[in-house]
């Protein structure tokens, strides 16, 4: 493998994250598209790029200890790949620092002096890292699992310091691969047959969500028909929704569509197609959520674009079984998957959120006829965006209708554990286990 090679790569992958503010996934595809690397060197530049983008505010933290001025844009890219290297990986400091000079020449050769004794400063502290007891010491914690601060003390003080750990613990570990089989574009034996060099395990919430052991070997298959990439918790919301055959489904904020294929392949395992409408606000997904719908037959199945916020000028009053709002958030839940949203989120924005998630909430009510259900899900671990958004919705005039119908008998018995005082639905975080979603499913009384 060319280290050279593909830490100029990587390099090039943390500019355009940096530049242009991109999300990491289509940045490195972009990257890995056209590099000409060989597996290893690619799974090489997967690992050192999620691992810098994850645990940024912790190198930047490292780095300012031995700046004296803000380096150049670029050099501050070799700066953090190298600190990375050296406060998380496993290779000899004296290799790490040589390959960062060498790195530095090449995108600016008068800072490679500056690069060689800032990292070979930090060389000598690594060994310390994370500089206290992370047992006792919630900065240390920090710096270890690569959260700042505020994250740390919303997870310990949400889940307690057992599962709270366990949940810092696990954004610092790769996330695991679950996938969802899509009966509708092939047969369960024709795909699980073509997924076997994955090795494919059942998973929680149903029958159709499974764990991939060895994920590159269904990701480098370009036929990947009858099956998606989506987590297991995610997954939960949907089979809450419980939808059965001839109901009437509403799928608000449908995106690409996963939720919405995995709602009608519950409804056609329960005896035949719900009738389900599936609404997001942009253009953009909605094309594609049409076309995917068309090439994988999915049935029943009519899509709106529309502001979730207005729901009433498209859809009557009353007329859903069930709807479910997989709402807008920060995202808290998810952060191994998004290094990058990591050290962009504030707590600032989980107030920013609630307020839209009750805006929804409260339009998608007015939706649900007498004795139907409403399903509210967000992948976040924040209190404020999840039980406290229903709470006050509960307690408004909008809500006054509702009442939390317990989960309990929805979740498989390894998920026990997920289900809070309230009976709502709530995962955190696990290594080899599911990212954080929230569930409530709200019963409208009959009237």
């Amino acid at each position: 493998m060319s280290v050279a090679r593909s830490r100029m790569a990587a390099l090039r992958v943390l500019q355009r994250v940096r530049r242009d503010s991109a999300y990491t996934g289509p940045a490195l595809a972009r990257e890995l598209a056209s590099a000409g690397l060989d597996a290893h060197e690619a799974a090489y530049v997967t690992a050192i790029v999620h691992g810098v983008l994850s645990t940024l505010g912790v190198l930047d933290e490292a780095l300012a200890r031995h700046l004296r001025t803000v380096a150049e844009p670029r050099i501050t890219d070799v700066l953090r790949l190298g600190a990375y290297e050296l406060l998380f990986g496993a290779a000899p400091a004296y290799a790490v620092v040589d390959e960062a000079v060498s790195a530095a020449r090449k995108v600016r050769p008068q800072a490679s002096r500056l690069v060689n004794a800032v990292l070979r400063r930090l060389a000598d502290e690594a060994p310390e890292f994370p500089w206290g007891d992370p047992a006792t010491d919630r900065d240390a914690l920090g710096r270890l699992t690569g959260h700042p601060r505020w994250i740390v003390d919303l997870l310990l003080d949400s889940y307690g310091p057992d599962d709270g750990r366990r949940a810092l613990e696990a954004g610092a570990a790769p996330a695991p691969s679950y996938i969802r089989l899509d009966p509708f574009a092939a047969s369960r034996e024709e795909t699980l047959a073509r997924l076997a060099s994955a090795d494919p395990h059942p998973a929680p919430p149903d029958p159709d969500c499974f764990t991939l052991r060895t994920p590159a070997a269904a990701f480098r298959d370009a036929q990947s028909s009858g099956w998606f990439a989506m987590d297991a918790a995610a997954q939960f919301a949907p089979a809450a929704c419980s939808p059965r055959q001839g109901e009437r489904i509403v799928d608000i904020g449908a995106g690409r569509g996963n939720k919405t294929v995995c709602l009608q392949s519950i409804a056609v395992r329960s005896g035949g197609a719900a009738e389900i409408s599936a609404v997001d606000v942009h253009a953009g997904k909605t094309a594609v959520l049409r076309e995917r719908l068309a090439a994988s037959g999915v049935p029943a199945v009519s899509v709106i674009q529309a502001d979730a916020t207005r729901l009433g000028e498209v859809l009557e009053p009353h007329c859903a079984d069930a709807a479910m709002l997989d709402a807008p958030c920060t995202g808290l839940g998810t952060l191994r998957r998004y290094p990058e949203k990591r050290w962009r989120i504030t707590p600032d924005d989980i107030g920013r959120m609630a307020s839209l998630q009750t805006e929804l909430l409260t339009a998608a009510a007015i939706l649900v006829r007498p004795g139907g259900r409403l399903v509210y899900s967000t992948c976040s671990v924040a209190p404020g965006e999840n039980g406290s958004v229903v709470a006050a919705f509960l307690a408004a005039e909008a809500g006054s209708r509702f009442r939390v119908r317990p989960v309990d008998d929805l979740v498989p018995p390894e998920w026990v554990r997920f289900v809070d005082a309230e009976g709502c639905f709530q995962s955190w975080p696990e290594v080899d286990g599911p990212d954080g979603h929230f569930v409530a499913v709200l019963q409208r009384t009959a009237d």
